[in-house]
């Protein structure tokens, strides 16, 4: 089978990766469309872990189309919270968890689902990340506002594609760049293997199973 996005049937289902972009930061990316969120403790198995006084599970973020839901954790069946508690967030609100540390979510692009989840100082996400991206199938990485990842100081941008459990990357000059405009700006991809350090035009970053 030939393609660049191939299918990969033979492959684990992986919904976890951390990606660390040089001068930039640890991202944790996660495609599942159900993410629980927890405070930071040894038997703790939620998805994003805050270094907190949060319990080691606060609740669920779900995703529905370009819409994320809270839902917090409750006794009663999966089925009737669900429905019944679940909460529509907009971006740049808090999750409503009670106590100090406060996580907002924002999804900074129209043209993308996916969404950021950032901590207010001096809170911590667990594994080093500095922030949490909840992945429906496109991350953008640019030093625009409407960017997941925000570089700081470099007028370069690219573009992360998760497809059959592959990660892909290809660079594309800023728009705000002269040399972009009534040009071709788009590169072609390059998988980004795990644990393999890969150059996407000014950017270094490196892919790691989670």
């Amino acid at each position: 089978m030939n393609g660049l996005f191939a299918s990969t049937t033979d492959r684990p289902r992986r919904t976890m990766w951390r990606l660390w972009v040089d001068g930039c930061g640890g991202f944790l990316l996660v495609t599942r469309q159900r993410v629980s969120v927890g405070g930071m403790r040894p038997d703790s198995d939620a998805a994003v872990q805050v270094r907190s006084d949060w319990r080691r599970h606060e609740g669920e973020l779900i995703r529905q189309g370009s819409d994320y839901f809270w839902v917090p954790a409750t006794d009663s069946p999966a089925d009737v919270a669900s429905s019944l508690e679940r909460r529509l967030l907009r971006t740049g609100e808090h999750l409503p968890i009670t106590g100090v540390t406060k996580l907002s979510l924002e999804q900074p692009s129209p043209l993308s689902g996916s969404a950021v989840l950032s901590l207010a100082p001096p809170h911590r996400f667990s594994g080093h990340v500095d922030r949490v991206l909840l992945v429906d199938q496109t991350v953008l990485i640019g030093r625009a506002s409407n960017n997941h990842i925000r570089l700081s100081g470099r007028d370069s941008a690219a573009v992360l594609l998760f497809r059959d459990g592959r990660w892909h990357a290809k660079h594309r000059q800023s728009q705000s760049s002269p040399m972009s405009r009534g040009a071709n700006v788009w590169s072609e991809f390059v998988e980004l293997v795990p644990g393999q350090r890969v150059s996407v035009d000014e950017l270094d970053m490196t892919l790691e199973q989670v």
